[in-house]
């Protein structure tokens, strides 16, 4: 799939006006030519090497974030072709993890499960492992971890590994802020990346200072990148790692509409890159506006800063 061929797909999200910024920019990706389009399904349906990613959905009966989170589905079903897979990374649920939360959540991706998209859900700080199984016992059962739920989303050109980095508390009613690994996983994580032969992401609903595995990806021989939420932010930063040149890159996905940057991520793999490209719909803090408000000027700057921003990952 080619560089036009992608941005036309990413037009059909709704940000045609921004897409004239993004090709007056020197290409990060080497042009592929069609054959090289991993297109699968009836007809060629979906691309698997577009990975649509989105965090800090916040869904919860009483709350706006419902229908911002299905502007967001609504346009990935847009998407010609679509792609094969989805990844939510964490914060699915509004507040403590209510099973109304998750009831909800469910209904609202059966659209995309319906139209034969693979959906990936990790767990973040306001999210309940057990209310999440009762919801999704299929996507609980599929966890490559007992007592955490990580998974695994494979392609012909790298994988992507969702871990889990709840700290879950005991109280029902409350939550931990800060994303912890424990030693299970980091050792699970350590043997699994020293056995990689091809590129591969890790990702995690908290920033790497939190979850402190920036030496072992930075020493994978194939870690291509770091992937996360939790900031309701787009930020971009690489590991210092001063024992080698090698960078690896990390990005932080905005929220799908709870607050800050409102939008998600189209990962696009390529043959020896792969490039994020950000669909930022609005921003605002720490609520929509009311009725009669008046909006901030920086809202308005930081949402022209952000469109059309891109993020570009050299396999390793």
């Amino acid at each position: 799939m080619d560089r036009r061929s992608f941005l036309s797909s990413v037009a059909a999200l709704g940000i045609g006006g921004v897409l004239s910024q993004v090709s007056a920019a020197a290409p990060l990706l080497k042009k592929a030519s069609c054959e090289n389009r991993r297109l699968c399904g009836k007809d060629g349906k979906y691309d698997e090497d577009l990975i649509v990613i989105i965090s800090d959905l916040h869904i919860t009966p009483k709350g706006y974030q419902p229908e911002k989170f299905v502007r967001t589905r609504n346009d990935i079903l847009k998407m010609r072709p679509l792609p094969l897979n989805v990844i939510a990374l964490g914060d699915l649920a509004y507040h403590t993890g209510r099973p109304e939360d998750y009831a909800l959540l469910k209904e609202l991706l059966a659209p995309l499960e319906r139209a034969g998209i693979r959906i990936t859900l990790g767990m973040g700080n306001h999210d309940r492992r057990e209310e999440f199984a009762a919801a999704f016992p299929e996507k609980a059962a599929a966890s490559l971890l007992g007592d955490r739920f990580v998974f695994k989303v494979e392609t012909s050109r790298a994988d992507l590994i969702v871990l889990d980095s709840l700290q879950q508390s005991e109280d029902p009613d409350n939550w931990i802020g800060p994303g912890a690994l424990d030693d299970g996983q980091i050792q699970w994580l350590e043997r699994t990346l020293a056995s990689y032969t091809k590129p591969v992401f890790v990702c995690a609903h908290h920033p790497l200072n939190e979850v402190g595995i920036e030496k072992i990806l930075s020493d994978s021989p194939t870690c291509t990148g770091y992937i996360y939420g939790h900031k309701h932010r787009w930020v971009t930063e690489w590991i210092k790692n001063r024992s080698h040149r090698d960078l690896v890159r990390t990005m932080c996905v905005p929220s799908t509409g709870y607050y800050g940057d409102i939008g998600h991520v189209v990962l696009r793999l390529d043959e020896k890159m792969a490039e994020a490209a950000l669909q930022q719909y609005e921003f605002f803090f720490p609520t929509p506006l009311e009725s009669g408000e008046t909006r901030p000027a920086l809202w308005d700057i930081i949402e022209t800063e952000h469109r059309g921003a891109t993020c570009g990952f050299v396999y390793r």
